[in-house]
């Protein structure tokens, strides 16, 4: 499907980015100053998703770092990586405590992430954009009108996987509930039982308009005559293949999950003791780790991993 301006889902998603975030906050700000002076003329744009976007500011704000291509970033060898398995995550920090606050960054380019978001097997992107993000800075408005298609491709390409693993009738609760959380389960999430249901009812209205604008879009389902009830029109070997390919993507993200880990443990600042923290946040399960392991994780930290998933820290 192409989406231009005007169209139903585009607006929904342009109106949608344009709110999330439209309020000050000037730390938030001074972060994202951060982000635009090292990457120059090199960055097309910075959206801003995850749970700050529902009130939280308890946590680091989850930024994404779109550039036009890698050449901007300051060692060669990151855009490297960037390359071979998207996206780089970094961490930047204002201020001081206890008034310090932190984001991490996810980094790649704009090219990489409209292709992610259309043609992706595994969920790790169109998961996470098919649900509510912001715009914090574009370029311009040929660029706001790129990450406006491409989040509305993102939707497309969620509900054209969930659809099928759905029984012959359902709601929009159940598409978004359903499919979020098999793109958790993609993933080393530490997400608590009912996270999806709770993401569901802070935007309802939101996951309801588009689930009912894609009906009868040729992706699989229609309105049916009950109001809020759609009917499941995929085909029987989409039903029968859907189940194996959210296997399929189980154990890809498995293995993308631990080799995003290992990169992290070169690019990210201090980020066993975020992940520990956000284990603790979302689990409650948390074991110290040695002054090795926080000074060597690349090499020290898999046996606390191991412990900490044999408690039932992440899926």
């Amino acid at each position: 499907m192409e989406f231009r301006p005007g169209d139903g889902l585009t607006d929904l998603v342009s109106e949608q980015l344009s709110s999330s975030c439209n309020f000050p906050d000037e730390q938030r700000d001074q972060l994202l100053a951060q982000v635009r002076e090292r990457y120059g003329n090199g960055l097309l744009a910075v959206l801003i998703y995850g749970s700050y976007l529902r009130g939280k500011r308890d946590t680091l704000l989850d930024f994404y770092v779109l550039l036009d291509n890698y050449n901007s970033m300051p060692k060669a060898w990151h855009g490297w990586l960037a390359k071979a398995l998207p996206p780089n995550v970094y961490q930047i920090q204002h201020g001081s405590p206890p008034d310090e606050i932190r984001a991490k960054y996810a980094l790649l380019t704009m090219d990489r992430f409209e292709y992610a978001l259309r043609s992706d097997f595994h969920s790790y992107f169109w998961g996470r954009f098919a649900q509510p993000c912001g715009i914090l800075w574009c370029r311009d408005e040929s660029t706001r009108q790129r990450l406006v298609g491409a989040v509305a491709t993102a939707v497309v390409t969620f509900t054209r996987r969930v659809v099928p693993i759905l029984p012959p009738s359902f709601s929009a609760q159940d598409v978004w509930t359903r499919g979020l959380s098999l793109s958790y389960q993609c993933e080393l999430r530490s997400e608590p039982p009912g996270h999806a249901h709770q993401l569901f009812s802070f935007w309802p209205e939101y996951y309801t308009s588009i689930t009912t604008f894609l009906a009868d879009q040729g992706l699989g389902f229609e309105a049916a005559e009950q109001e809020g009830v759609f009917s499941n029109t995929t085909s029987g070997s989409a039903r029968r293949w859907s189940p194996v390919s959210w296997w399929l993507r189980r154990i890809q993200g498995k293995i993308l999950s631990f080799l995003r880990l290992t990169k992290a443990a070169l690019t990210f600042s201090g980020g066993l003791d975020y992940l520990l923290w956000k284990i603790k946040r979302h689990s409650g399960v948390y074991i110290e780790p040695t002054r090795r392991q926080r000074k060597y994780p690349l090499i020290f930290i898999w046996p606390l991993l191991w412990r900490l998933y044999r408690k039932g820290a992440f899926q």
